[in-house]
């Protein structure tokens, strides 16, 4: 699956970041703001997700019969966002243990940790996905 062909994301403009530090990117546009001329809460959750999904299927790449479906999502907006955000994501569970997991339960449920920056690297938002995965 590719996360940038899902129409949402497509829709959304969401991109692959240019920078090393960081896995997505929402660009700047005023369609994303809000009545306080900040990024909206909902531009931002889509990224986050997104880039939770990325994250996921880049880490195990190699499981070709594995379905991911988000059960439950802890999200804390921390400051305003303006501009273009970007996106940095991170396994809450060994790669092994999930692996192993799904060998011998057939799915797993396991946390994805991502954060959002604006241009400036200032942190905007924190959520922690629980990813529900299982293997047909």
């Amino acid at each position: 699956m590719d996360i940038l062909s899902i129409p949402f994301n497509q829709f959304l403009g969401l991109a692959l970041s240019d920078d090393p530090a960081y896995l997505m990117t929402l660009p700047a546009k005023g369609e994303y703001e809000n009545h306080l001329r900040t990024v909206h809460a909902g531009a931002l959750f889509a990224l986050a997700e997104a880039s939770s999904g990325l994250r996921l299927l880049r880490e195990f790449s190699d499981v070709k019969d594995m379905i991911p479906v988000v059960r439950n999502v802890e999200v804390k907006y921390r400051k305003p966002a303006v501009g273009a955000i970007f996106s940095q994501a991170s396994l809450g569970m060994e790669k092994a243990d999930v692996l192993a997991a799904l060998e011998t339960r057939r799915r797993v449920l396991f946390p994805i940790r991502v954060s959002l920056y604006d241009a400036d690297a200032v942190m905007v938002m924190q959520a922690v996905f629980e990813w529900f995965v299982f293997r047909e």
